[in-house]
């Protein structure tokens, strides 16, 4: 009995323990990731809920839930951002003007709510839908070419999308005038005005995506000019945002004059893929990615000035210039400093007392397409040398020696290689 009682009582501790670690986990949260999860919830409710119901009955339900979900995706953005953000000048102007486009989307949703456009007919609903979205798209795009440029926008980037705005409203309004109808019953000369403001519409979606991409590449470029190792992650949301941009830019001017199922797939798909840039957005102002990114943009700047300023004085890179940094950089690799995990350019520079513009100038020349790539081909040659001559040593003591981390060790060899750390010691020993 005694011993029966101690497990009753050693159970219930276990048990008011483990309600008392869950508990502080869920307190411990970052408020912005628990907006996140409810905001999740209700997208993922309100798919189950059109799935269910008819949807001719329950637009307006729809309708109202997005509604509710773009105000709590503005109150995220607006309220719980962490003090770094609102303190960083060109992070917190992206931040406004996603707050700004999600706040137009909520907007055409709650006119489609109060008015009910849709039961009077497509053709009203889309004069709503083109004037209220395109300054909305326009808004998210800015947003995303913003961060890029670290706020370095032209004129015809900043407000090239209120000539296709003046357009599209003006077009729309000759034609409803010329028209003479009223809204009830708008003719199909206002339905063609509207296909070809689609067009215009289009046309600026595709502008900034394509944009967007030319920095995209421009962005990944200066990280692997700048790290040690490949960094993705530091720009997949951009990726995200470019593809949703995309879809946008294809099914907005196609599916907004659906009907019925083909209406509920524009909603679905238009309102989800939003949530998903938001999302992206989300998680990389309350990431460290930021600030890497900053880094790396910085370091291509100061590499830039430094570039200007011996074109200035008529110095350039003379084949004295390219055999001294040859000598340099074998005294560096003879001493093992490319085996320095988390090493970066201006390090490697520094190391070698040359200027950082010449070794990247030096590693173009080699061969290499860039910093990153190069370090990563030295360190699978050295991974390649150590696992064929100590064969008693782990994965992890092969990947800390060579400055890799073991999960990307394993992935970035087979990528060289063809074969994974063991299989190709396994090789080599057969051999």
């Amino acid at each position: 009995m005694v011993v029966n009682y101690f497990r009753r009582k050693n159970r219930k501790n276990m048990r008011k323990e483990v309600y008392l670690f869950e508990e502080r986990c869920i307190y411990s949260r970052n408020k912005v990731y628990r907006f996140v999860e409810l905001i999740h919830f209700l997208t993922k409710d309100l798919v189950i809920y059109t799935k269910k119901l008819n949807f001719a009955n329950r637009m307006k339900e729809m309708q109202f839930s997005v509604v509710v979900m773009t105000i709590l995706m503005c109150s995220a953005l607006t309220l719980l951002m962490p003090g770094r953000v609102k303190r960083n000048t060109v992070i917190n102007r992206s931040r406004w003007l996603m707050v700004g486009a999600l706040g137009l989307i909520g907007m055409q949703f709650l006119i489609q709510y109060v008015t009910q456009l849709r039961a009077m007919g497509v053709t009203q609903a889309v004069l709503v839908n083109l004037t209220v979205l395109l300054p909305a798209s326009a808004l998210m795009d800015l947003s995303i070419l913003n961060l890029q440029r670290q706020g370095r926008l032209n004129k015809l980037e900043k407000w090239g999308w209120i000539a296709a705005w003046l357009v599209v409203t003006g077009g729309l309004a000759v034609a409803v005038w010329i028209d003479g109808h009223p809204l009830e019953q708008l003719s199909e000369r206002v339905r063609m005005t509207e296909i070809m403001m689609s067009i215009v519409y289009a046309s600026m979606q595709m502008y900034y995506s394509v944009l967007q991409f030319r920095e995209l590449i421009r962005m990944e470029t200066i990280i692997e000019n700048y790290f040690d190792r490949e960094h993705k992650e530091l720009t997949r949301w951009m990726k995200h945002a470019i593809a949703v941009n995309g879809l946008i830019a294809i099914i907005v001017p196609i599916f907004i004059f659906g009907t019925n199922i083909l209406l509920v797939i524009f909603s679905l798909s238009f309102f989800w893929g939003i949530f998903m840039m938001w999302f992206s957005f989300v998680r990389y102002f309350t990431s460290n990615a930021i600030k890497r990114v900053q880094e790396a943009e910085e370091n291509a700047r100061e590499e830039q000035q430094e570039v200007r300023s011996q074109q200035a004085e008529g110095e350039g890179l003379s084949a004295e210039t390219m055999q001294h940094i040859d000598h340099v950089v074998e005294r560096w690799l003879a001493s093992g400093g490319y085996l320095q995990a988390g090493i970066t350019n201006p390090v490697a520079a520094g190391e070698m007392n040359i200027p950082r513009y010449q070794l990247t100038a030096w590693v173009k020349a080699s061969g290499h397409s860039s910093f990153t790539r190069w370090i990563t081909a030295l360190r699978i040659e050295e991974a390649k040398r150590v696992l064929q001559e100590h064969r008693d040593w782990t994965n992890e003591a092969v990947a800390d020696h060579c400055g890799f981390s073991r999960t990307h060790f394993q992935k970035i060899f087979k990528q060289a290689t063809g074969v994974s750390p063991s299989d190709y010691q396994e090789k080599q020993s057969r051999e």
